[in-house]
């Protein structure tokens, strides 16, 4: 870790552990000040700003983050992981834009998920044979179409959005509420060994942190944060995919929930959102019908960034070195904007409008596919020289604009 970024850590676990300063009050600082050590540089300045409340100066200025921040240091420099601080150009984007930022997050894994699209799918740990088969669906075509899977790796759906979004280009994020060295349940250790190596596993809390109740709440923040939308295949009325849902809302983020029968307990909390606003989807097309256009925002952003090169960079333990403006989601009670549905008519002008004109890789892919009556995908990511993910996002948009069509067996051909 250079210079430049221990000062931003430090200064980032001091505004962490000063008392009545919380996530709210971390976003305004870093935003005045641009970043952790700004802020810290300009402690004197809060008051005049009116940036933290006079408790909080108060705090701060007495050094009452001092124990807990040193001992924060010292049990992060002595763990192999990344960290991800606000001020790096791979932090994402989207969780930035919340009001409630974490200053940074500990990760192991492909940290190049967290500037391309993504969707959380989450739900009840005690769900029914219905839930985890639409959730396994539903995860899998989000995954072949490039979009990654954000869950929290509870047992239940959560573990099979998991599971499914690995098994394509999209891959996975799982948002721990415990330290990066305690995986909870234990039962998931298989999921998160497979999430470190193809995956993305990340966290707020610092080494050693049990899961407890309280810290939950804050992991759902950061799940509905990382994710253009949420999905809520099977929940409770009283459920902590219900809050996550909440918290998507007041993040201006979109809400889907799979619709389940009248009656059943086990999707109440879904049937109410539905009441409430938020859209029926039951596949992977659905949501990406509705978010096209922002998935090829972030597809985009993310090919800007460089891939390789964010992928590479580490936490280098201080310890040791030497050694080596958002779319406003489905509202309560509103009047809500429905894109049509490709089963109920859709409308590819109207799409493609709202897409805007042909980019390079989508006049690529277009071209490839001219000369052959079908073609796998391996096989076009071949041709083109790309990695799956990029070949899988931009079929999706050509799909949802009508210009390419989708065979069984992943292989595709021009309408």
């Amino acid at each position: 870790m250079d210079s430049a970024r221990l000062k931003e850590f430090r200064a980032a676990l001091a505004l962490k552990h000063t008392p009545h300063i919380g996530p709210r009050t971390w976003a305004k600082l870093l935003a005045a000040y641009g970043g952790a050590a700004g802020a810290y540089d300009n402690a004197l300045c809060w008051r005049r700003d009116k940036v933290v409340s006079i408790k909080g100066c108060e705090a701060f200025e007495a050094g009452a983050y001092k124990p807990a921040a040193r001992a924060e240091f010292d049990s992060a420099s002595a763990q192999p992981c990344q960290l991800v601080l606000w001020t790096d150009p791979d932090y994402s984007r989207r969780l930035r834009q919340t009001s409630d930022p974490p200053l940074f997050l500990y990760c192991i894994g492909r940290r190049d998920l967290l500037a391309g699209p993504s969707v959380a799918v989450v739900g009840s740990r005690n769900c029914t044979g219905r839930g985890l088969a639409v959730a396994s669906r539903i995860c899998t075509g989000l995954a072949e179409a490039g979009v990654t899977v954000v869950s929290g790796m509870a047992w239940g759906i959560d573990r099979q959005a998991h599971l499914a979004g690995l098994s394509g280009a999209g891959s996975s994020i799982a948002v721990l509420g415990t330290g990066l060295d305690r995986v909870y349940p234990p039962e998931n250790t298989d999921i998160y060994n497979r999430l470190c190596e193809s995956g993305l596993v990340v966290t707020e809390f610092p080494p050693g942190t049990v899961p407890e109740a309280r810290n939950f709440p804050y992991r759902n923040r950061i799940v509905s944060g990382l994710s253009l939308g949420v999905v809520v295949v099977e929940a409770a009325m009283k459920s902590g995919s219900r809050i996550t849902a909440r918290l998507a809302l007041e993040q201006g983020r979109d809400v889907y929930a799979v619709r389940g029968p009248e009656g059943s307990p086990s999707f109440e909390g879904c049937n109410d959102l539905l009441e409430q606003g938020a859209r029926a989807v039951s596949s992977a097309g659905e949501v990406i019908l509705d978010l096209a256009a922002l998935i090829k925002a972030d597809a985009q952003q993310l090919e800007s960034m460089g891939q390789a090169a964010q992928a590479s960079r580490s936490f280098d333990p201080p310890a040791r070195q030497g050694r080596g403006g958002h779319k406003t989601g489905h509202k309560v009670a509103t009047a809500q904007r429905r894109k049509p549905d490709p089963a109920h008519g859709a409308d590819p002008e109207s799409d493609a409008q709202a897409l805007g004109p042909v980019d390079p890789d989508q006049q690529a892919v277009i071209e490839a596919l001219s000369g052959a009556q079908r073609m796998h995908i391996d096989e076009l990511t071949r041709t083109l020289g790309w990695d799956q993910g990029r070949t899988g996002r931009t079929l999706t948009l050509l799909e949802v604009v009508g210009t390419v069509r989708q065979w069984p067996g992943m292989c595709y051909s021009l309408s």
